[in-house]
């Protein structure tokens, strides 16, 4: 996938341009749904298919008090389109000039003189242009003006409601890993770099972890997890993982740290991925190192029960 940051960058036309438009924070279910469009489209009339976003998200320019934290920041997100297969990914700068673009505009100066679209792929509840004037209606009448089609892709619905970045952040945040996983289409993942931690956990408990200097926004919530650690070039490591504050030790802050079971490796430095299969306890403050120690053990008794369910059941990450 050829990744396109800002306009400035688009030096060349791509040919019969399939459009599809979104913030795509989280890449779930309904937005896999547009590009599964957007590349049949293309298919179809032999185009390009081109996943049009945005960066920064546009609350944070719009209504930057809301404290809305990214599913998926930008490298994630884009890591996660080019797994869609899409031609092209091309990522606008969401700034004062773009939000005060009025609908018109977008479609005459952007989406047909700049990138010369034959084909756009929007969602059910699609809106655009300065404050959100710009709606279905008008792109279809765009279109018929100008020359392109326009595709609505209706709502991915589970459990009788439509697939959201909302619902998404909900049950992250509520440590339902296997609802949000029903969401996204796959688990759950916090990507980050491991760091020296505290040095307590083989040392003193018996267990030694990596611990992670993460880069996402949206961290599950306080609690031990049963997770499939990514290494670099891709290979999956079974773990235990614990959020929280250690209020053991009363260390206070956040920390995000893995136990990684049957390995033996030094990973200071190395970026890793944790996919977040199942929570199986909240956060405890015990009386003291033996008795976290105790609990840890059964931790990584139960996180291998259920890790290698997931696997016997031939899941796939």
């Amino acid at each position: 996938m050829i990744i396109i940051e800002g306009l400035e960058d688009l030096r060349v036309r791509h040919p019969k341009p399939v459009v599809t438009i979104g913030n795509f924070d989280g890449v779930h279910l309904g937005h896999q749904a547009l590009f599964a469009k957007a590349k049949e489209r293309a298919a179809a009339i032999g185009g390009t298919s081109i996943a049009l976003t945005f960066e920064p998200h546009p609350m944070r320019v719009l209504r930057p008090a809301v404290n809305l934290p990214l599913i998926t920041p930008l490298p994630q997100k884009l890591r996660l389109i080019a797994e869609h297969d899409l031609d092209v990914a091309l990522c606008l700068r969401f700034d004062q000039n773009l939000a005060r673009l009025s609908a018109d505009d977008f479609v005459d100066k952007l989406l047909a003189a700049r990138l010369g679209v034959a084909e756009v792929v929007v969602g059910y509840d699609f809106v655009f242009g300065h404050k959100g004037l710009g709606d279905l209606d008008l792109l279809k009448s765009k279109g018929r003006e100008l020359g392109f089609a326009v595709h609505e892709v209706g709502p991915v619905v589970v459990d009788g409601r439509p697939v959201s970045s909302t619902r998404v952040r909900q049950e992250v945040r509520n440590c339902h890993m296997a609802e949000a996983r029903r969401l996204l289409g796959r688990h759950y993942r916090v990507f980050g770099r491991v760091i020296a931690g505290h040095g307590r956990g083989g040392r003193l408990l018996g267990f030694p972890t990596a611990n992670l200097r993460v880069t996402d926004e949206l961290i599950p919530g306080p609690g031990v997890y049963a997770v499939l650690v990514e290494l670099n070039g891709g290979r999956l490591i079974k773990g235990v993982n614990n959020i929280g504050s250690n209020p053991t030790f009363e260390d206070g802050g956040l920390n995000v740290e893995t136990h990684l079971l049957d390995f033996e490796g030094d990973l200071y430095g190395s970026d890793i991925t944790l996919h977040f299969v199942q929570h199986l306890r909240g956060e405890k403050r015990f009386s003291g190192p033996e008795e976290l120690a105790a609990q840890i053990g059964k931790d990584v008794e139960l996180a291998k029960e259920v890790l290698q369910e997931w696997v016997d059941n031939g899941n796939q990450v």
